[in-house]
């Protein structure tokens, strides 16, 4: 089994390239994220990160990869938000997974202490692994029949690309000069991961339809704004050996199950504690506030976003 500790090390290398206050509302105080009307409270995040910090050997191996203290904090928040989006999702669409699979996928990884050794395993063992099959088995269900059409457009600073992506969410004469610029924009681009499974895991796939999405291209790059028109999960099955979820390792599907919350996580609403930063439902992780993405709704009173 491959788990999820590559990803986060990665990203805690790389979190400041990626693409707040506390607000009013139920245990605000006491929480270190509201997801929804349910609060991940504080109590359980900082004995979570204690235990990274903590742990032999792996802090050093987090610290060696450009992790400090925060960012370390902002990945434990990421993956209890993540659970509880992943937990809504799966039953909304009917996905499980057993005790059993849940064992002999720990079985397969040399047992709960090499899981624990690999990966920060966030809640134990069982419970990121767990995390790890479903979203893996959203992924498979899901990403043959998935295809996504938006138009993108390159912007070179942050303040520019808000204001393509307000100008795209406006519609009408305003979208078509933003669209206007050859070179630097791209009209009804189609992603289908069953006919390109390297773009399985992409941030794209995850927009909805009908959302505007301002997406930083990392560190000292450009913006991209990203407009998508139109996103469906109505595709015709794949053939067994043209399969995108049978061609892609465990780890890509996983992560590709990840961009698949997007949805749900726009739909239900995130907020963090301010001292983990804010909610990026695009790159679903807590970043710096300067970091994240902005997810705008084209027109007025655009519908809330659909299920899966």
């Amino acid at each position: 089994m491959r788990t999820r500790t590559g990803r986060y090390i990665a990203v805690l290398g790389m979190v400041g390239a990626l693409v707040a206050g506390c607000g009013s509302g139920p245990s605000r105080v006491d929480s270190a994220a509201i997801v929804g009307d349910e609060s991940i409270p504080l109590s359980e995040v900082q004995p979570a990160i204690t235990s990274v910090l903590t742990r032999p050997g792996l802090a050093e191996q987090l610290q060696a990869s450009g992790g400090s203290g925060p960012e370390i904090g902002r990945v434990v928040v990421s993956q209890l938000v993540i659970r509880d989006l992943l937990e809504r999702t799966a039953a909304e669409q009917g996905i499980s997974v057993s005790d059993q699979q849940v064992t002999e996928e720990i079985d397969r990884a040399g047992g709960e202490e090499a899981v624990t050794a690999q990966s920060l395993a966030v809640g134990g063992a069982r419970a990121a692994v767990r995390d790890q099959l479903l979203l893996t088995e959203l992924a498979r269900r899901d990403v043959d029949r998935l295809s996504v059409t938006a138009d993108v457009a390159v912007a070179e600073s942050r303040d520019e690309a808000t204001a393509l992506a307000r100008d795209l969410a406006a519609g009408g004469s305003r979208a078509e000069a933003a669209l206007a610029e050859p070179g630097t924009t791209q009209r009804g681009l189609t992603v289908r991961p069953s006919e390109t499974p390297q773009l399985a895991a992409s941030p794209l796939i995850g927009i909805p339809a009908g959302w505007v999405a301002v997406v930083s291209g990392g560190e000292g790059q450009r913006w991209l704004v990203i407009r998508v028109t139109e996103r469906t999960l109505d595709g015709p099955p794949a053939e067994p050996e043209a399969s995108a979820a049978a061609r892609l390792d465990p780890a890509t599907l996983s992560e590709a199950g990840l961009r698949l919350l997007t949805p749900t996580s726009l739909r239900t609403g995130v907020e963090l504690n301010p001292r983990y930063g804010v909610w990026d439902p695009v790159q679903m992780l807590a970043v710096p506030a300067e970091q994240a993405s902005e997810v705008i709704p084209v027109g007025d009173g655009a519908a809330a976003p659909p299920a899966g």
